[in-house]
């Protein structure tokens, strides 16, 4: 019986660290890759802040937002805006776009999935 309690804990465990990306993500990257023109250009559009730009304001974009939902966001902004869930009808509604079929948000290259993860664990800073 513990033997199965072990092996159980560690698939467990496993599964976790499988289901979070930042586990390897880095923030000092991410923060690279925002202020970068060639990778992700983000400043450009959004302030680290509340302060609205062309986008939102994202101090506290990983608290509004489930890191699932931000993966999907960052690799697909445009087809992710065109999904319509729950999440982009709230974000909608905050930057009063709900009449607009597609997103201003379009990246200069799609973002690796190691970069958004390290993009994401960025954001998760700007508390």
């Amino acid at each position: 019986m513990k033997r199965y309690v072990g092996i159980l804990s560690v698939l467990a465990f496993a599964i976790v660290l499988m289901n979070y990306s930042f586990v390897s993500a880095d923030a000092a990257k991410g923060q690279a890759i925002f202020n970068d023109a060639k990778a992700g250009n983000c400043k450009t559009c959004h302030d680290t802040g509340d302060k609205k730009k062309v986008g939102p304001g994202l101090k506290g974009a990983t608290d509004r937002q489930p890191k699932e939902w931000l993966e999907k966001w960052l690799a697909d902004p445009q087809g992710t805006w065109a999904a319509n869930d729950e999440h982009v009808q709230d974000l909608k509604k905050r930057m009063k776009k709900e009449d607009k079929p597609n997103t201003a948000m379009k990246l200069p290259t799609k973002l690796a999935a190691d970069q958004v993860a390290d993009l994401i664990d960025y954001l998760a800073t700007l508390k």
